[in-house]
């Protein structure tokens, strides 16, 4: 990923080794410019933009900032960040839910949240 945001401290368990560890998780939306977010943060807007701000609930594209810090782990580790009117509400691990390649962008406009998407939250 270019430029992009973090959101910092997310707790997963780790892919290969299993550890429950804490990493950073990269992302593109918002004033893409390195801030560093944690889940309740409001996003930046104004500089290097990706998106529209004020959307009612997106999911983005996310990716493990560095490997594993028990096992070094490297591999495929990637996340959705949820974002609901430019709050970051959650991380969860990717589970194939959403095609980003497919929709070719690194965020999803999930609508107004009047149906039922069933998007996990953070964990």
């Amino acid at each position: 990923m270019s430029a992009y945001n973090i959101v910092a401290g997310v707790s997963v368990t780790c892919p290969q080794c299993q550890a429950k560890v804490s990493v950073g998780v990269q992302f593109k939306f918002g004033a893409t410019w390195q801030y560093r977010y944690v889940v309740g943060d409001l996003l930046r807007w104004g500089g290097n933009d990706v998106g529209t701000p004020g959307r009612a609930r997106v999911v983005s594209d996310g990716a493990a900032d560095s490997p594993c810090p028990a096992c070094g782990y490297a591999g495929d580790w990637d996340f959705y960040v949820f974002i609901e009117h430019d709050r970051i509400v959650g991380v969860s691990e990717a589970d194939g839910t959403y095609d980003f390649v497919r929709a070719g962008r690194t965020h999803l406009d999930l609508g107004d949240g009047s149906e039922s998407s069933g998007s996990p939250r953070s964990r």
